[in-house]
């Protein structure tokens, strides 16, 4: 039987160019070879690539993290060449990626969100003053287009929100302001299909710094907990409240759900989505999938295979 071409795309014009690449090496290493034939297209930082690659694939894996990945840029790209590609479509991506318009509707719907507040590049340079005057730390400051924890910043008193504006100006002209809440723990779950979904049961992260911030992601030793130890109740409600938060954005393929959870008292937050979360080998999406009973290999076949659903 004739192998199955894939396109696998990374790198890219975001900031993660570079998590990108190790991404995509980790598919590309573990992508089953008997049924897939890779073909790998590098994008450049300034958005170049060989179009002809792409146009000769039968399906498309796109692990190109962050701007023109996850934002919905190179979907539409797709579908205008009419491409079938993994993950969710341009709209859900969108959305996922802008964490103003997400917790948007998640509020609407009802879901738990922590309190937040936003604002725009103009609306600074114009009058800092009052902007200043309604933030109430310690909150995150943070561009609203961005993955990673790029640009972020735990800002503890007045004197840091200029600093902490600036910094994340450099990655968007859209800043959202959250509230740091005290004594929580990071959960994050894996979600997996179009319109039948399998969800893992919720891991934690003990982030080796002050929060989940870039170094501790990427370059400390955070601990990872496949498995995080919750009641079957508060396992349910956390499945439960991802799949909700999944299917109110419109996603399909694959995601990773994260949540901010309260202790004492167990409340839980949404925090985001990431429709093309990290595939690096430390990444907690495969490892959950894992614990789920679906090993990577097979991940990956079966995210292809919903992409050629569509």
């Amino acid at each position: 039987m004739a192998k199955i071409k894939v396109a696998v795309l990374f790198g890219g014009i975001s900031a993660e160019h570079e998590i990108s690449i190790t991404s995509a090496n980790s598919v590309m290493e573990n992508i089953d070879t008997e049924k897939f034939k890779v073909i790998p297209i590098f994008i450049s930082k300034d958005g170049k690539f060989n179009e002809e690659k792409v146009k000769s694939a039968e399906v498309v894996f796109s692990v190109l993290h962050g701007k023109g990945g996850e934002d919905g840029e190179i979907q539409k790209y797709l579908e205008s060449i009419g491409k079938k590609y993994v993950g969710s479509g341009p709209k859900a991506s969108a959305l996922t990626l802008d964490k103003i318009a997400s917790k948007q509707i998640w509020q609407k719907l009802g879901l738990p969100i922590p309190s937040f507040q936003f604002f725009n590049k103009k609306q600074w340079q114009e009058n800092p003053l009052p902007i200043m005057q309604k933030i109430d730390p310690p909150v995150f400051i943070k561009p609203a287009n961005t993955g990673s924890s790029i640009g972020i910043t735990k800002v503890k008193k007045k004197s840091q929100i200029k600093e902490a504006v600036e910094k994340a100006l450099i990655y968007h002209d859209e800043i959202i302001v959250e509230k740091a809440l005290k004594k929580i723990h990071d959960i994050e779950i894996s979600v997996l299909g179009n319109d039948n979904l399998i969800v893992s049961n919720p891991g934690e992260i003990i982030p080796a710094d002050e929060f989940y911030s870039y170094n501790a992601k990427y370059k400390l030793d955070s601990k990872l907990i496949i498995s995080a130890r919750l009641s079957k109740n508060k396992i349910l409600e956390i499945q439960d409240l991802a799949e909700k938060a999944y299917r109110a954005l419109g996603c399909r393929g694959f995601a990773r759900v994260d949540f901010f959870l309260k202790r004492p008292g167990g409340k839980i937050y949404l925090n985001e989505i990431n429709t093309i979360p990290g595939f690096t080998k430390i990444s907690m999406f495969p490892k959950m999938m894992a614990a789920a009973g679906i090993p990577y290999k097979e991940l990956l076949t079966k995210i292809i295979e919903l992409g050629l659903e569509k």
